[in-house]
């Protein structure tokens, strides 16, 4: 009703705080594909909208603005985000389940860096360093489900023990057993993997989809 309300004012610009926090589930998925059909049908209307809902935020936006510390911690396109995310910040925020960061130091600069991560394993991304850079100490991000699993053996970068393994049907997800307290390393493989659990299991992740940060920024923003 309130929706209804504003636009038979005709407004510029609509202003949209947490409108689906008090809706159950369903009635939350219904009304935000009701939202984005609206938006849709207003071309000529900007929309406002906060939420600390992801999904909402990359289902509805065209363009989101991430709060931080006071702050704004990135502009940028919903798969922007995903996909390029300026600081660790952003690169935790935005996906479920949240990336993992790994820690390690550059072994191999250039159009292509190289870290050897304190698990053992070893990172290749697509994203640029320079000489300045050998021998920093960084984190490696990779989204869970950008994992795949390799045989043991070849080359990996993250070795663990399955510790816990959640079965979706559409996908499982794999909890790695924690190493000093970290936060546990998460994958997300596609089908039904019932026979992981207390397995050691090597995983990899394609070069275009790692991330490295240094001092918390992505090496692409630098």
């Amino acid at each position: 009703m309130a929706i209804g309300r504003s636009i038979v004012r005709d407004p510029k610009v609509y202003l949209f705080d947490e409108p689906l926090s008090n809706l159950d589930a369903a009635l939350r998925v219904a009304t935000r594909i009701e939202i984005a059909q609206l938006k849709e049908s207003m071309p000529d209307s900007t929309m406002i909208y906060v939420t600390h809902d992801q999904v909402e935020a990359m289902t509805l936006a065209t363009r989101i603005v991430v709060l931080a510390n006071k702050g704004i911690a990135q502009v940028g396109t919903p798969l922007e985000l995903y996909e390029r995310p300026e600081n660790e910040f952003v690169a935790q925020f935005i996906g479920s389940p949240a990336m993992n960061l790994l820690p390690g130091r550059i072994t191999g600069t250039g159009a292509q860096t190289t870290v050897k991560l304190d698990g053992g394993g070893v990172a290749v991304s697509n994203a640029p360093s320079t000489e300045a850079d050998m021998g920093a100490s960084v984190n490696v991000g990779v989204r869970p489900e950008d994992m795949t699993e390799v045989e043991a053996g070849g080359d990996y970068l993250f070795e663990g023990k399955v510790d816990f393994t959640e079965s979706l049907g559409e996908v499982t997800i794999l909890y790695f057993q924690k190493a000093g307290g970290a936060d546990p390393v998460i994958a997300k493989l596609p089908g039904i993997h019932g026979d992981l659990r207390g397995r050691h299991v090597n995983m990899t992740v394609a070069p275009e989809k790692v991330q490295i940060f240094r001092d918390g920024r992505s090496l692409y923003y630098r």
